[in-house]
């Protein structure tokens, strides 16, 4: 999972909270995990909308503790914040999708030449390990956490340039990419796969710039080439979506326990 769409822990140290302030923390910290993660599992369809009032019955949260995540995920262009219209799931255009696959080509492909070119031999064993893990978890039918770690594959190689300003950038393509995916998928899912990746790791692991460039090209455009852009996306019921329960008192009786089993899963 990309970490820093977290809230960082050390900030309630930082400032003392009363019990109630902490606990409003924790419900919001909920609601936003739990939405991000069912985006970027494609659980969530873009245009689904967000009613405060059915979030809040959904986790036994507060709508000021659901209004608060909502607007964490505005600011990650995740979810769109309609005034008086309430928010929705982020629903990218065919136009988007084209032009964000164009820029993560230019971007990606220079960034693993670097890589190639400078990455110290115990960072190249390091990307070695995470393809083999992600090739592991889809050889063994673990696709939740194939998936995962495929989405994850981008964002380290970004992290293993070492130049925070790249980073923060690419994690906001990344950010966007799940939905623009499951806007434009049709009927079936478009995953990275663990294969294209482990051609790019080989690549830059023996040093070979214009090789890992031009996996990289190959991979993001074979990506693009699975949407289907005259065909709708998924789309399913809200609380299913974010797997838990839908009658409004089983809600708030295993809101908890269904999150925090999903939130356990996506963090291993």
């Amino acid at each position: 999972m990309l970490t820093t769409w977290r809230r960082d822990p050390t900030l309630d140290r930082v400032t003392p909270r009363s019990s109630s302030a902490r606990r409003e923390a924790r419900a919001e910290d909920r609601v936003f995990d739990a939405i991000l993660d069912a985006i970027l599992a494609h659980r969530l369809a873009p245009g689904t909308k967000l009613r405060e009032r059915e979030l809040s019955e959904i986790f036994g949260a507060s709508r000021s503790a659901v209004r608060a995540a909502l607007t964490r995920l505005g600011h990650s262009l995740l979810v769109e914040l309609r005034p008086n219209r309430g928010a929705i799931i982020a629903n990218p255009s065919v136009a988007e999708t084209r032009q964000l696959f164009a820029a993560r080509r230019v971007i990606e492909s220079a960034l693993v030449r670097e890589l190639a070119a400078t990455l110290p031999q115990a960072k190249r064993a390091r990307l070695r390990a995470f393809v083999a893990e992600e090739q592991g978890a889809y050889t063994r039918g673990d696709l939740k956490t194939g998936q995962r770690l495929s989405v994850r594959f981008h964002k380290l190689l970004s992290e293993l340039a070492g130049n925070a300003v790249l980073d923060r950038f690419m994690e906001s393509l990344i950010c966007r990419t799940p939905l623009l995916v499951l806007a434009h998928q049709g009927t079936r899912l478009a995953y990275c796969g663990a294969d294209e990746h482990r051609a790019v790791a080989e690549a830059i692991a023996r040093g070979d710039a214009a090789a890992a460039a031009q996996r990289m090209v190959e991979h993001l455009t074979h990506l693009e080439s699975q949407l289907r852009l005259d065909e709708p996306g998924l789309s399913k019921g809200l609380a299913a979506a974010l797997g838990v329960g839908t009658g409004r008192s089983r809600a708030r009786a295993g809101a908890s326990a269904a999150l925090a089993a999903s939130l356990r899963g996506s963090s291993r």
